[in-house]
């Protein structure tokens, strides 16, 4: 295991300070970073394309054809979710390993990483996933209690105190229990800055995505403008079949969303360095200055 006081990050961070160094360490990595989370994302993407998911939601129009459609439905999703979370559990362990791991040792092979992510890292940051999800799931239920507002809040807390955890997987070898009680621990030894992170973090990359969305929305708006050449008639645009664009979808769908992926990998290893700092200063541990 490496030693984190020596990381280039181990030092006070603002919260400005936080959010640009995400940016600039993606945008130092972002080949490999880009490259990795693509063929995970277009993997789910094309699984859940061959699924069909997506028509039999188009079927389900009516309450008769819900009914009819519910347990195809719900093996579907059930399928589409854990597929989900064995590819980007095996995902994280890689972006997180490889970026930690790259900092130390920069000799270290991609091959050699993937190795150690899987057999070392993968079984842990799958049930992580998995436990934090239902904990967000069953925070956010329980929020709701309090109108939207509540479910928000949960949110929120739940994103800022859970977000150390997948590099906790890495940097400290936790299991998926640990690492929960750690990231709890360590985020709120610094909280409002972490959180002030996180909402900064998210607000930029609701920018992003809006944008991003925007160019997923191209190919459907040709779409669009081609039937209505064809058909001449407004209403006929909605009932349009969307087959056309096929595989394609699947595409630009996984080339749009692989961008800003690696991102939450990078913010949770910062974070993770930054309150391990306050945490090892509060304890009066030798750090370098």
């Amino acid at each position: 295991m490496f030693d984190i006081k020596q990381h280039s990050l181990y030092k006070p961070m603002e919260i400005d300070t936080v959010v640009s160094s995400v940016f600039s360490i993606y945008l130092k990595n972002f080949f490999v970073l880009y490259v990795s989370s693509l063929i995970a994302v277009f993997a789910v993407q094309l699984f859940i394309y061959n699924l069909g998911l997506y028509e039999i939601i188009q079927k389900s129009t009516t309450p008769e054809e819900v009914m009819e459609n519910l347990g195809p439905l719900m093996n579907t999703i059930f399928m589409v979710m854990g597929f989900t979370v064995v590819v980007y559990g095996l995902l994280n362990s890689f972006l997180l390993n490889y970026l930690f791991t790259k900092e130390f040792d920069a000799n270290a092979t991609i091959g050699s990483i993937i190795s150690e992510s899987i057999k070392k890292h993968s079984v842990h940051m799958i049930f992580f996933l998995i436990l934090a999800l239902l904990i967000l799931i069953v925070g956010m239920a329980f929020g709701i209690i309090f109108f939207v507002i509540g479910a928000l809040i949960v949110a929120v807390y739940l994103g800022t105190t859970l977000i150390t955890g997948t590099a906790l997987v890495i940097t400290e070898e936790k299991n998926a229990l640990e690492a929960i009680g750690r990231s709890f621990s360590m985020a709120h030894k610094d909280f409002w800055p972490t959180l002030g992170s996180v909402v900064l973090f998210v607000l930029i990359l609701i920018l992003i995505s809006i944008v991003l969305s925007a160019l997923v929305a191209i190919p459907y708006a040709f779409m669009f403008i081609e039937s209505w050449r064809e058909s001449g008639n407004f209403a006929e645009l909605f009932s349009m079949d969307m087959s056309k664009i096929g595989i394609w979808s699947v595409v630009i769908n996984s080339l749009i969303s692989a961008l800003t992926y690696p991102l939450f990998a990078i913010l949770s290893l910062i974070l993770y360095v930054k309150l391990k700092y306050i945490e090892d200063q509060k304890i009066n541990i030798d750090i370098p200055r």
